[in-house]
């Protein structure tokens, strides 16, 4: 039998899976553990399948905990890259480092006991993991998962008061659990990767507080910015070899005057490299001190089938790019892959 705290996480988890994926991705995976998945509703899917599966051992709340880390730390993000020397990351990788960090900051359990949280009143660390090849040696990478709760504000209506001379707005507001990543590889490889925004476009205030809150585990000095100026020229420049891995939708460009061109594809279907007039228009544009500033493209997934393809952005600040729809965690490397080698 399940205790009523073991139930009540459960529930927890559940409701956390529900607002991060699909019923057709928990189905996925309770077909991998032999269970049947028929179901009305996400109700009856607890009810009938998880519930008796966790009570017949079939399943534990550590794999509800697992999917819930697989679904919601990948995609639907905006990335920004730093670098440090390997040396600088090896350092910061010292278990026994991190282990003294956390036990000052209160927060050793999370080592073993990850935070199952909801809704926080302020952005909190649910999850320290140092990741390893080989248990004997240091770690490759330092995962730290930030949770917080977001204010979703939409406008509903604007009034014109003709008597103050006045325009009257109002508002609606929602509150969003969103999940922030901050990963650090051993070759010096530094990823912030926050939740994408509804209704904002830009992160530079996002970026600068999950930066402080992981200052301790990763102080920023020693670390510089990647910038990806390099790749959205490649991408851009070399299509008719990259033919086969992307397809493009938006290009930008500018050029020492200020002057930009924008290009877009007709539909999100089409594919803009197929248009040799707009091509000849923004090579001639490059060819005079232009430079690409921004790309819109649509990663093919290799060995697939049938075919998928992840939209990736890459604008922004000099070292940011996007996932913009949910992922898995093979599937982002994938993409992240992608725009590093493109940049190289």
């Amino acid at each position: 039998m399940l205790s009523d705290d073991e139930i009540k996480l459960a529930k927890l988890l559940f409701g956390l899976l529900k607002n991060a994926t699909s019923q057709t991705v928990v189905k996925d995976f309770l077909r991998t553990k032999g269970i049947l998945v028929s179901a009305q509703n996400w109700d009856d899917l607890f009810e009938k399948r998880i519930e008796p599966a966790l009570t017949d051992k079939r399943i534990s709340v550590g794999d509800l905990r697992d999917l819930l880390q697989q679904v919601e730390e990948y995609g639907k993000q905006h990335t920004f890259l730093f670098s440090c020397t390997p040396d600088r990351a090896e350092g910061l990788l010292s278990p026994k480092r991190i282990a003294a960090i956390a036990a000052e900051e209160g927060l050793t359990d999370l080592f073993q006991n990850p935070l199952d949280l909801e809704m926080p009143d302020s952005p909190t660390i649910v999850d320290i993991r140092l990741n390893h090849v080989d248990p004997t040696k240091q770690p490759v990478s330092l995962t730290i998962k930030v949770v917080e709760t977001r204010i979703i504000k939409r406008l509903v209506s604007e009034v014109h008061d003709q008597t103050n001379g006045e325009f009257v707005k109002r508002y609606t507001t929602s509150k969003k659990r969103v999940v922030n990543i901050v990963n650090l590889d051993h070759n010096g490889l530094l990823e912030l990767r926050i939740a994408s925004q509804d209704t904002q476009t830009k992160y530079h205030d996002l970026v600068r507080n999950l930066k402080n809150k992981v200052r301790k585990f990763i102080p920023m000095d020693g670390f510089k910015e990647i910038s990806l100026t390099q790749a959205k020229c490649k991408i851009l420049r070399e299509r008719a070899s990259l033919t086969n891995e992307i397809r493009y939708s938006t290009s930008t460009a500018t050029n020492d005057l200020g002057t930009r061109m924008q290009l877009f594809s007709p539909t999100t279907d089409d594919n803009l490299s197929a248009d040799d007039g707009s091509m000849d228009a923004i090579d001639s544009f490059l060819a005079r001190d232009g430079q690409v500033t921004g790309a819109n493209i649509y990663v093919k997934l290799p060995d697939i089938d049938p075919p998928r393809e992840l939209r990736l952005l890459i604008s922004g600040e000099i070292n940011e790019f996007a996932v913009t729809v949910a992922c898995s965690a093979g599937e982002y490397e994938y993409v992240r892959g992608k725009v590093i080698s493109f940049n190289s």
